[in-house]
């Protein structure tokens, strides 16, 4: 599933795109999208105006000037697709559609909803195995959805006593599992998380309550430090995520610990040791971090 730095990589790249068109009209190939073209949404979507293209937690937010908004998560096998000018840019899963230099043909089956826009362009809504979700949000929807997500730690008010706070709500649970709850912090997953814990030098299964201060203040800078690394290379490749430009995320070179089970730590020489951590592969050098 895409992370922050997966999401904002698509976001900054689709947003010149698509701010200042209008929405044309909205189809949908997938019964469970129908809402978006009942009568009554029609009227709210079709010939407005995409004043901004942004990113909150791990969804892409388009919203419209009439303050109602188009949220858009990938979940594990969504894409946006623009295609335009026969020229097309694309973020999420890899199809061949995305890793291969044949030309393209869109929609194809994985597409759900095609958004056709004001300059002849369209964006599709791609996804194989239909995990993923397109919905119309009006101004208090959105806030009440919102209500129920984290803080976003690279706004610039993911600060210490921010970090501090969520860690004593629940002090008894281990920080892997904490950290991946998007109720209390925002946008990472299995990759950064491992990631992070790492480059604070603390194991994935620490009580949140055992942490100094110190501690939590270095792991409060690593998580901004690896993402904001992680957004600057435009997101981390495995099986499942392509760029805005179909290309792999080039923050893959820098991974220290994720992915690299039984491979000598970088920094110690020792095999960095993989467990399962709330169902979840977890990846952590048990010599570097405590």
């Amino acid at each position: 599933m895409p992370e922050l730095p997966e999401v904002q990589t698509i976001v900054n790249d689709l947003r010149p795109l698509l701010v200042n068109k209008f929405i044309i009209q909205i189809v949908t190939t997938d019964n469970r999208l129908s809402n978006l073209v009942s009568t009554k949404n029609q009227t709210l979507i079709n010939n407005q105006k995409i004043v901004d293209l942004f990113r909150r937690a791990k969804n892409l937010v388009i919203q419209l000037a009439n303050n109602y908004y188009l949220v858009v998560h990938l979940k594990m096998t969504g894409q946006l697709i623009w295609l335009g000018n026969g020229q097309w840019l694309a973020g999420g899963h890899p199809t061949k559609d995305l890793t291969t230099n044949f030309q393209p043909e869109w929609p194809n089956k994985s597409t759900r909803a095609i958004i056709k826009l004001s300059d002849n362009s369209q964006l599709f809504f791609n996804d194989i195995r239909k995990f993923g979700w397109l919905k119309l949000m009006s101004t208090q929807e959105w806030i009440n959805y919102q209500e129920s997500l984290g803080i976003e730690p690279l706004d610039g008010h993911f600060s210490l006593i921010k970090l501090q706070s969520i860690l004593a709500k629940r002090p008894k649970s281990r920080l892997k599992p904490l950290l991946l709850d998007q109720h209390y912090l925002v946008g990472l997953g299995n990759i950064y998380v491992d990631e992070s814990l790492f480059a604070a030098r603390l194991k994935p299964d620490r009580l949140a309550g055992s942490l100094k201060t110190s501690e939590i203040k270095k792991l409060q800078q690593s998580i901004i430090s690896i993402l904001t690394q992680a957004v600057a290379k435009r997101g981390t490749s495995f099986s499942d995520y392509r760029d805005g430009r179909g290309q792999r995320g080039n923050f893959s070179q820098q991974l220290q610990v994720y992915g690299r089970s039984q491979q000598k730590c970088l920094i110690c020489g020792q095999p960095i040791t993989k467990i399962k951590l709330a169902g979840r592969g977890t990846h952590f050098c048990s010599n570097c971090q405590k």
